[in-house]
């Protein structure tokens, strides 16, 4: 376990491979090219409508909860039932995102 206490008193706590995960999306280069495109670390993604897939990012315009964080990037893991998606949060905690107000933004070519 790795417990890492930020200049304000945040404390990240969680498994190496837990905490190399949030610093790499913490870390990712997020464009912003207008609502319906972003680039995030170097590639190219469109707003899609419709259920997510497995390698598409979500993003939330206001979070619904304090371990979440709006406008960034979350890397949809596996989609459940069509309409609800797993990520990984904030605190490193696998979260099933049933009922929440998010968009989907898939890879430029990807079906």
């Amino acid at each position: 376990m790795i417990k890492y206490t930020t200049e304000d008193g945040t404390t990240i706590e969680g498994n190496a491979k837990e905490l190399a995960e949030f610093i790499t999306r913490l870390l990712a280069s997020t464009t912003y090219s207008s609502n319906n495109e972003l680039e995030i670390n170097g590639r190219p993604f469109k707003k899609v409508h419709g259920p997510a897939c497995s390698g598409d990012f979500i993003i939330y315009e206001e979070a619904p909860y304090s371990y979440l964080t709006a406008n960034v990037p979350y890397l949809v893991r596996h989609n459940i039932d069509g309409d609800t998606v797993v990520i990984v949060d904030d605190d490193g905690d696998v979260y099933d995102t049933y009922r929440d107000d998010f968009s989907i933004y898939r890879l430029k070519g990807k079906v």
